[in-house]
């Protein structure tokens, strides 16, 4: 049976929630979300169409925005994380309106998918027709416009958003609807470029193909024919993948996406820091983070066998040398925004632990030698990222692994320190929901650089 997809992406979200609440026209407003209490450098979360058509990029940072319209001319607002979330859980109610919540799927905060295939004879309208009576009643309550694709699987009502419909004149309410099948799709988008315009296609893999002379969807499908091994050698099963977008398919349904289950379960946490960390500096972040990371565990009821950590430094750090013997490590090349490349090291590294726990003695502790063991002394740091991998559920029955008894560790000592230290998390946790997350704090973060109580007044990394 063939299906009927719409997606929508609400134009500019950030920045059209931020000119609403002004009382100002989100298409007409310059507004931008930004933190300018991180600097001029920090990246601008949102732009208005207005200041987009200035020639400032969606993720320009500040300085450059500055460049294009001078201060004093738009508005520079913070971000309002929880806002924002209370806006999209409102849109989503409207969706529902229209689509049972079995049949949408939420992309992102911005943007959803609905599978509107039982509902036209209902409502006896196109998809055109029901898209655009969806976007007017989410203007109307939110007075937020939006874009729209409508395609025969999820990747053409992608790409007709995100490539056709943002190319189209908005109407009156701004409003961009465009709608593709297979064979439009291989006639409008074949020969278009770049190749970064299509989902899921990044700089990487559109290097990749360039190497293969492919610049295009049409070279892609015509190279499939008869390279498709060596488009598997290149791209693994992910080939699989791209073929198929070449050609316009897409089998995978929003039921499939509902119903698929990850074979392994992981718990990762991650931070850019506002600046080049020590290490020792660093030592603060890594505690705060372990410590963050076990208490989730505890309040989702998880246990971990394994951690994983992740180090980004900067690109005057010497984290490659002398380290090369070291299986987990390796570096990569990363860009500058203008796009100039440099060696960037990025540093690796898993620790197994002897048992599934959420203890946070355990887990910082864990943490603390996998950094210690990963980081050269010189090391400056501007990314960290922990993981808590091979996730059960604390009630599973899991056999406890043997273990070599010494002479001055008692079991039911170390079980009784264990269950302990639960409980305290446990209180912890209680604490927080009732009075919030500073409530309780530990002396680790009030150490110099510390951002647990900055933090845990953030959502996303950003203001709540």
């Amino acid at each position: 049976m063939q299906r009927t997809y719409i997606a929508i992406d609400l134009k500019s979200f950030y920045a059209s929630v931020e000119c609403v609440a002004r009382g100002l026209d989100p298409l007409k407003a310059k507004l931008v979300v930004a933190d300018a209490t991180r600097t001029d450098k920090t990246v601008c979360l949102a732009v208005s169409p207005a200041l987009k058509a200035l020639g400032v990029g969606g993720r320009d940072r500040l300085f450059q925005v500055l460049k294009k319209a001078p201060r004093g001319s738009f508005i520079i607002a913070p971000p309002r994380m929880q806002k924002y979330i209370e806006v999209s859980s409102a849109i989503f109610a409207i969706y529902a309106r229209y689509v049972a919540p079995e049949d949408i799927h939420v992309y992102s905060i911005d943007e959803a998918f609905l599978d509107v295939t039982s509902y036209l004879n209902t409502y006896e309208m196109s998809a055109h027709q029901l898209a655009r009576t969806i976007v007017k009643d989410v203007l109307g309550h939110t007075g937020i416009t939006a874009t729209v694709g409508i395609g025969e699987n999820l990747y053409l009502a992608k790409v007709a958003m995100d490539i056709v419909a943002k190319h189209l004149p908005g109407d009156s309410d701004g409003v961009r609807i465009a709608e593709l099948n297979e064979f439009s799709y291989r006639e409008k988008l074949w020969t278009h470029t770049p190749l970064t315009d299509f989902w899921r296609i990044g700089h990487e893999y559109a290097k990749r193909l360039s190497d293969l002379g492919i610049h295009n969807m049409g070279e892609l499908a015509r190279y499939s024919l008869t390279g498709y091994e060596k488009l598997y050698r290149v791209f693994g099963v992910n080939a699989e993948l791209l073929i198929d977008h070449a050609w316009g398919y897409e089998p995978t349904t929003i039921s499939d996406i509902k119903h698929y289950h990850a074979k392994n379960h992981c718990l990762c946490s991650g931070q850019v820091l506002h600046r080049a960390y020590s290490k020792t500096e660093a030592y603060t972040i890594i505690t705060e983070m372990a410590d963050s990371l076990a208490l989730e565990l505890t309040e989702k009821h998880l246990l971990t066998d394994q951690i994983i950590l992740d180090i980004g430094a900067t690109d005057s750090s010497n984290a490659s040398h002398n380290h090369t013997s070291q299986p987990h490590i390796h570096s990569l090349q990363a860009t500058r925004p203008h796009g100039n490349f440099l060696h960037t090291p990025h540093l690796h590294g898993s620790f197994n632990l002897s048992d599934f726990t959420s203890s946070s003695t355990e887990i910082i502790s864990a943490f603390q030698k996998l950094f210690d063991r990963l980081a050269p002394a010189d090391l400056q740091i501007r990314k960290l990222s922990l993981a808590a991998n091979h996730l059960i559920k604390d009630s599973e029955n899991i056999e406890k692994p043997l273990r070599q008894l010494d002479l001055f560790t008692k079991p039911e000592e170390t079980e009784q320190q264990t269950e302990q230290n639960l409980r305290l998390q446990q209180a912890t946790l209680e604490i927080q929901r009732r009075y919030g997350k500073n409530a309780l704090l530990k002396g680790t973060n009030f150490r110099s650089g510390a951002t647990t109580i900055e933090r845990n007044s953030q959502i996303g990394g950003h203001r709540a």
